[in-house]
């Protein structure tokens, strides 16, 4: 019988590791993209330790919901600061500035980005994974091509060279 499990397990994680990106270092699994919702919504994973935070920026078209699995993550969203532990969640709606800091080791959380689409930003930024966790020796990110492809998604990054994550 366990033989029958561990089969059913790697095929899940074969699964999920198909689904799965590296970005800024960290680990995301898109669990539903838009063309499972009809562009309704997305639904990601995001896994990762501290340094792999993006700069402050502002979404022109989605609204974003984290909620936290693992870890301890401070959301600043417009002029409010939010601690995350696990449980909590935080909403990001768009048009208000925000990134994040992860105060642990690591952390792993759920990303809602309605409507869907936004997913696809990951995809072409990030690299297909190639095992089911953060990069070893994560790349610094290419801010140019980051905010490239950001604006062609309606992302605006106020201080590209810096966050107030830093």
């Amino acid at each position: 019988m366990a033989t029958a499990l561990n089969a059913i397990e790697q095929i899940r994680d074969q699964e999920r590791l198909a689904r799965s990106l590296w970005f800024l270092g960290g680990l995301i699994t898109i669990h539903i993209d838009s063309a499972q919702t009809n562009g309704a919504f997305s639904l990601i994973e995001a896994y990762g330790p501290p340094g792999g935070e993006p700069p402050l920026h502002v979404h022109a078209n989605e609204d974003e919901c984290f909620h936290l699995l693992e870890g301890k993550l401070k959301v600043f969203r417009g002029e409010d600061e939010l601690v995350l532990e696990p449980g909590d969640t935080a909403f990001l709606p768009r048009s208000v500035p925000h990134t994040f800091k992860i105060l642990s080791n690591h952390a792993r959380w759920l990303g809602y980005i309605t409507p869907g689409g936004f997913e696809n930003y990951f995809r072409r930024l990030g690299k297909p994974a190639q095992y089911l966790a953060p990069e070893r020796a994560p790349a610094p990110p290419d801010l140019k091509a980051m905010i490239r492809v950001g604006h062609e998604y309606g992302i605006s990054f106020l201080r590209p060279n810096s966050s107030l994550a830093s």
